[in-house]
């Protein structure tokens, strides 16, 4: 019940940011959402808040390149961040008779960027596409998030439903090979609901096998938090 209440509340909201409002306010809602998740991130590997800044601030660089449609920024952004992250641990660490926590420090750091700020960068810079096709970038953004909510959701119910053989209990007990059945079945539908309501232009051939992997990927992904959270003994 509290995802539907969650997407009740929330859908309306991204939909608007999507179909009326101009791409700056959709890419302000992708900045403030990847830069919460960068706070998480960090508390949860237990980066200290005077170490965090640096990242935040490549994260919020990386969102305004894609959104700014400079790709060639990207890399030059990264590289500095690099950089900028060894030159802070060294500042960090001159003093420091241990040096032990330096390499792990440096790359949770550099992960975390690359995790969020890069890979969640891409959705500005869908965003902004600019194509003959209608409404293009809000039509796949739309997409992109009626596959992951649909798979998500059929994932859910028929786990609780179905659900009886366990896809990896150590990590996510509450995951079942039945509910990654009904996630992938929910992708599915989401392309037919695309392609018969807002995406007519959505070729099938392609759009299918991509949901697919969209689910797969999905799965891996919560997988992939879940044992985050549990190194961090989160959860």
């Amino acid at each position: 019940m509290a995802r539907v209440l969650t997407a009740i509340v929330l859908l309306p909201i991204l939909m608007g940011a999507l179909w009326i409002a101009p791409p700056i306010v959709f890419v302000g809602m992708v900045g403030g959402a990847l830069l919460l998740g960068l706070r998480e991130f960090h508390h949860l590997a237990g980066v200290e808040p005077k170490d965090r800044w640096l990242g935040m601030g490549v994260v919020g660089a990386l969102v305004g390149a894609f959104f700014l449609g400079r790709l060639d920024w990207v890399a030059a952004i990264l590289g500095l961040g690099v950089v900028l992250e060894f030159l802070q641990t060294l500042w960090r660490q001159r003093q420091q008779e241990d040096h032990r926590g330096a390499l792990s420090g440096l790359s949770v750091r550099l992960t975390a960027v690359l995790y969020l700020g890069l890979l969640g960068g891409f959705l500005s810079a869908l965003r902004v596409i600019e194509s003959e096709v209608p409404s293009l970038s809000a039509k796949l953004l739309t997409f992109f998030f009626l596959v992951v909510f649909a798979g998500d959701t059929g994932a859910y119910y028929t786990g609780r439903a179905l659900g009886r053989h366990k896809l990896a209990p150590r990590i996510s007990p509450g995951k079942t090979w039945e509910g990654v059945a009904g996630g992938l079945v929910g992708n599915l539908l989401a392309v037919l609901i695309a392609r018969g309501t807002f995406f007519p232009e959505l070729p099938l051939l392609e759009a299918l096998p991509l949901a697919l992997l969209m689910g797969v990927l999905g799965v891996t992904g919560d997988l992939c938090e879940s044992m985050i959270k549990r190194g961090a003994r989160a959860k």
